[in-house]
């Protein structure tokens, strides 16, 4: 008896230990992602979701009181579609915007498996792919241009974490950004990535 308690009161030590230091992580998972309105000719359209990819490495450091930091460092495809039918022809963009994703977290943790968290986030952009395709038949070839783009970008992050073990998690979230894709000059003010994303993380 007194062995056996021994060992759970050193077994509750450690894992008291590691939820009070910094553990660092990967993940990786997909994105369903819109871009808002795009304003053509005076009028608004909106943009379709479009599912991307998302993967890079996180870092959780406990403050205290059931609270952490969470900073993050993320490859995070992003875009939209359009799909229009004006005056008989049928218009369509499909647009992949890839950034690098930098939000600040700030975490609660009502219970250790739980974890509600919410905060800024910082886009950076990486590479644009867009397709012009009209009554079925592509228009050129890819526009990857980005000078009418916005290089970064503010927005936020609310979301859930759940531990499927100490080491596995699985995290879903809500992202929008808070400024235009674009430059101020493009009058495309409506245009903002906004979406989901649900990852899995590994952490050390």
């Amino acid at each position: 008896m007194g062995l056996s308690m021994a060992f759970n009161a050193s077994a509750q030590q450690s894992r008291t230990i590691a939820e009070d230091q910094t553990r660092f992580g990967i993940k990786a998972g997909a994105n369903m992602m819109r871009l808002g309105k795009l304003d053509f000719l005076g009028t608004d359209y909106n943009t379709k979701y479009k599912v991307g990819f998302q993967a890079g490495i996180y870092a959780d450091i406990p403050l205290g009181g059931g609270i952490a930091l969470m900073p993050e460092v993320l490859f995070s495809q992003k875009g939209g579609k359009v799909d229009e039918t004006i005056g008989g022809t049928r218009g369509e963009i499909d647009a992949t915007v890839s950034y690098i994703d930098v939000p600040v977290l700030i975490g609660f943790k009502p219970a250790p498996e739980f974890t509600i968290f919410v905060g800024p986030q910082a886009s950076f952009l990486v590479d644009q792919r867009s397709e012009v395709i009209v009554n079925g038949v592509q228009q050129g070839d890819d526009i990857t241009t980005k000078e009418n783009m916005r290089k970064s970008v503010a927005g936020g992050v609310v979301g859930l974490g759940y531990n499927l073990t100490p080491n596995l998690g699985i995290n879903a979230r809500y992202m929008m950004d808070f400024q235009s894709a674009m430059k101020e000059d493009q009058n495309q003010d409506k245009l903002r990535n906004s979406g989901f994303a649900l990852s899995l993380g590994y952490t050390f």
